[in-house]
């Protein structure tokens, strides 16, 4: 172009003028296309990108930089949605695979997924509405409404005249500002079926130890009282000839006779007790007041075995919803169990912490006592059990109860010449 304009203003450069004006608008025609061609290039490269068809670009025989470096990422696009594609079909395959019912819903109750056996056990499908279940499974509805993330419920339902015990377990998610609630279904009858066969089993053996330690006792001394007046043929007149020993025999025979009956009479009012748990009255209590005036109540013991005791909380305050007494009674219960374990125990010491977790609250009471065997471990919140000679053997059983019916939870955990450690969790 500056030869052109060069030439142009010379005098009788006809040829140069026209040559090199030709040459400027060839290469100019050819600087349009190629910013043309780039210009094609790039446009359908974010045409792929956009509408996520990620196919190489028409090849180029120039083999230019550019042009394999637009190919290049579309290559790793590409494989980057394959993987996607074999992972999402990998994890809905398995999510479809297992027994348990999943489906998630949005704040409107629409479904957006939905497995087999959900599909199945409610009849539902995704793009349906969860208030579907309002006309089968009202129950469900509003248990699946109601729960918060985290939290878990049982209930029963039927399904094809099948009675079901469905564990339901919700989280709720965040997902780019819609909220989402997944829950899932789980049947779980089968496992308390066996937890209930195993329990009363167990329950039984202990009935049966404690039932026949009193009659058997009964039954033999009763048994030889009645031999005994029948040497004598029952006559009013003959029981004068009975000599004094026989005589104290036959009433220290009915004095067992009354205390075993006491005996099986005070086990099974222990039992009807156990039982008949009234359901909790909930209010807002405060654990820290509530431990320390527990640690009052039974001063006296810790004063005479000489049991040094502390009690640690975060906060000045701890508070849940709980029935006073009811905890009252369960803390009760584990602090003598531990006066129990250490107060022949040298250097004796319990501790209490009251602690806040998250959104749970716990109580644990720590002694240094002997511990539990691992074989008695598994057996102390059977009914009846016990290893102490003057106990009942409902003190722990009465107090899983009342956690269970506080949604809570009692453990334990002990090592033999480590102390014990149970906890309350609220």
């Amino acid at each position: 172009m500056f030869a052109t304009v060069y030439s142009l203003n010379q005098n009788e450069w006809y040829v140069t003028s026209s040559a090199s004006a030709v040459i400027s608008i060839s290469i100019l025609i050819n600087i349009i296309r190629f910013a043309e061609k780039y210009k094609r290039s790039l446009s359908e490269f974010l045409i792929s990108i956009q509408s996520k068809d990620f196919v190489s670009l028409a090849s180029n025989p120039s083999k230019d930089i550019l042009h394999e470096a637009y190919n290049s990422i579309l290559h790793e696009f590409q494989n980057i949605r394959i993987e996607k594609e074999i992972h999402y079909q990998y994890l809905k395959t398995m999510v479809e695979h297992i027994k348990t019912a999943l489906f998630s819903f949005d704040q409107s109750g629409n479904i957006d997924f939905i497995n087999k056996t959900a599909s199945l056990l409610l009849n539902l499908n995704v793009n349906q509405n969860i208030k579907k279940l309002e006309l089968t499974h009202s129950g469900i509805l509003y248990l699946i409404q109601k729960l918060k993330s985290g939290e878990n419920e049982l209930i029963k339902i039927k399904v094809n005249n099948e009675l079901m015990h469905l564990s339901v377990y919700a989280t709720e998610l965040k997902i780019q500002s819609k909220k989402i609630k997944l829950i899932s279904l789980q049947n779980i009858k089968q496992e308390l079926e066996y937890q209930e066969l195993e329990s009363w089993q167990k329950l039984i053996r202990v009935l049966t130890h404690e039932i026949m330690n009193s009659v058997t006792p009964i039954s033999s001394l009763s048994e030889a009282i009645n031999d005994s007046l029948n040497d004598i043929n029952c006559e009013k007149d003959r029981i004068q000839e009975l000599s004094d020993q026989d005589f104290d025999d036959m009433l220290a025979s009915l004095k067992t006779i009354e205390n075993r009956s006491k005996g099986l009479l005070k086990f099974v009012s222990s039992y009807k007790k156990l039982t008949r748990i009234p359901k909790p009255d909930l209010k807002q209590i405060d654990l820290v007041e509530l431990t320390n005036h527990c640690i009052t109540l039974l001063k006296k013991q810790l004063t005479e075995y000489e049991i040094f005791y502390e009690v640690f909380s975060q906060k000045k305050e701890i508070t849940t919803y709980a029935d006073y007494d009811q905890i009252e009674q369960v803390v009760i219960n584990l602090l003598i169990n531990a006066i129990d374990a250490v107060k022949d125990t040298p250097d004796a010491k319990i501790t209490i912490h009251i602690i806040h977790i998250e959104s749970k609250q716990q109580i644990l009471i720590k002694d240094n006592g002997n511990g539990i065997s691992p074989d008695e471990l598994d057996k102390i919140f059977i009914p009846f059990y016990t290893t102490k000679k003057d106990g009942s053997g409902i003190g722990l059983s009465i107090s899983r109860q009342i956690m269970q019916q506080h949604k809570g939870s009692i453990y334990v955990n002990s090592d033999i010449g480590s102390g014990t450690e149970f906890i309350l969790e609220f």
